[in-house]
């Protein structure tokens, strides 16, 4: 290979679905690893005891996502769902421009608090970034990462959010994402700036 050649790289998305248990990120990146993977973004969480893993890799060309997905399964119990797909060759999509802002509501589990929170949301062109719902007291708390466009009144949809979440009997917060941080961590101020 001369110095103008660079070898071919293949980019996957690989997404893993199975039964929680110790050492399951340590199984899936390790066959990874041993097809001379390089993991790039990944996302892993527990959702009611079942782990659900997202990530991209990084492959010499010669290895095929099947090659992948059969090496993960086979580390994974049976029933364990393993999908590994190839990456298109578009350049990432930039972040969306606009406020970073975190939105949190709290009240009794109802069928369709969910698509009430994110209709409203995607009604104001706002993108959820990331989502988390858990149980707090016999109360659910939902908290979501989310962008606010550059363009939009940020203190109008604040005022419509916490008056649209009231009529749902819900108590509700839209505010910028260090304002957050700085009312909800542990620590010294000077740390999160």
């Amino acid at each position: 290979m001369t110095h103008s050649e660079q070898p071919v790289v293949q980019r996957f998305i690989t997404s893993v679905f199975t039964v929680d248990r110790v050492g399951l990120l340590r199984d899936v990146t390790q066959a990874v690893f041993s097809l001379d993977g390089n993991i790039g973004s990944i996302r892993q969480s527990v959702v009611d005891g079942f782990f659900t893993l997202v990530f991209t890799s990084d492959h010499p060309g010669q290895v095929a996502p099947d090659a992948v997905r059969s090496l993960i399964a086979a580390s994974l119990d049976a029933g364990s769902v393993v999908t590994v797909m190839e990456c298109p060759d578009a350049p990432r999509a930039a972040a969306q421009e606009g406020l970073r802002c975190v939105v949190t509501t709290r009240g009794e589990d109802r069928p369709g608090t969910i698509f009430a929170i994110t209709s409203f949301l995607v009604g104001h062109g706002v993108n959820i970034e990331d989502w988390v719902v858990e149980e707090d007291g016999g109360q659910v708390v939902y908290i979501a990462q989310i962008v606010i466009p550059e363009s939009a009144d940020f203190t109008l949809i604040q005022e419509r959010f916490r008056a649209a979440m009231a009529e749902r009997s819900l108590a509700a917060l839209l505010c910028h994402e260090n304002i957050f941080r700085a009312t909800n961590e542990i620590g010294p101020i000077k740390a999160l700036l």
